[in-house]
């Protein structure tokens, strides 16, 4: 049996809600877009990547990683190659690379 709609928490709003935290007037979204696009062949570097991995994420040690991290981002200097890529948690929990971009997001200057 499908859940029933709900109102999104944010105070005096009245939307009603199903599947998402809030609605999508008060979905927080990225403060800064990062304009990264996958350079050509990303998708068989990105399974050799995790093949090579073995589908260990790099920064919990645990089995499951679904995606590849650039480990030096690119806007730092980062390449695309092998050397420069590992395997991490993205979709599935625990989210490193979500926690991991946040935390270098935090320690960069603002952008104007």
């Amino acid at each position: 049996m499908p859940k029933a709609p709900r109102r999104c928490p944010t105070k005096g709003c009245t939307e009603l809600i199903r599947h998402t935290k809030y609605c999508p007037e008060h979905t927080p979204a990225w403060d800064v877009p990062s304009g990264w696009r996958a350079p050509a062949g990303w998708a068989s570097l990105r399974q050799r990547v995790l093949d090579r991995d073995d589908y260990i994420c790099h920064v919990c040690g645990r089995p499951g990683a679904d995606t590849v991290d650039h480990l030096t981002p690119v806007s730092q200097g980062g390449t695309h190659g092998m050397e420069n890529l590992g395997a991490i948690h993205d979709r599935n929990p625990p989210h490193c690379h979500r926690t991991k971009t946040n935390q270098e997001r935090a320690g960069r200057p603002a952008r104007p």
